[in-house]
């Protein structure tokens, strides 16, 4: 009897919590959608349109995005290192234009990038 009470309320127990010996089943629910990397970027009195075009003259996406371009890659370059190249250009077209870039620099690879001020 007391074998039987001892499973009931660890029975319980483990239900009522949502784990059992396989794993726990908690709902998680979806992360927020990451905003796009434009929205870390503004200019005074600049249209979102206008924004979006310069973006993209810049070389981003038209989804606010910056993607590497293949094409802009030497053989034998790394691709982190190719992405990190043209992530900076990238960034100084926008700083030429006139934006500033209000994201964060409180990592190493951002506080070697030109939106937080290297060179």
């Amino acid at each position: 009897m007391r074998i039987t009470r001892l499973c009931v309320a660890l029975g319980l127990t483990t239900s009522l919590s949502g784990c059992f010996c396989w794993g726990c089943f908690v709902p998680l629910s979806p992360p927020p959608p990451s905003k796009p990397r434009i929205e870390n970027w503004e200019r005074p009195e600049t249209s979102a349109e206008t924004r979006l075009a310069d973006w993209q003259a810049c070389g981003g996406d038209k989804s606010g995005n910056f993607s590497m371009d293949p094409k802009d890659s030497a053989e034998e370059e790394d691709v982190l290192k190719a992405y990190k190249r043209q992530s900076a250009k990238h960034q100084r077209c926008l700083i030429r234009k006139g934006y500033r870039y209000i994201g964060h620099c409180s990592n190493e690879y951002m506080k070697s990038m030109p939106a937080c001020g290297a060179p």
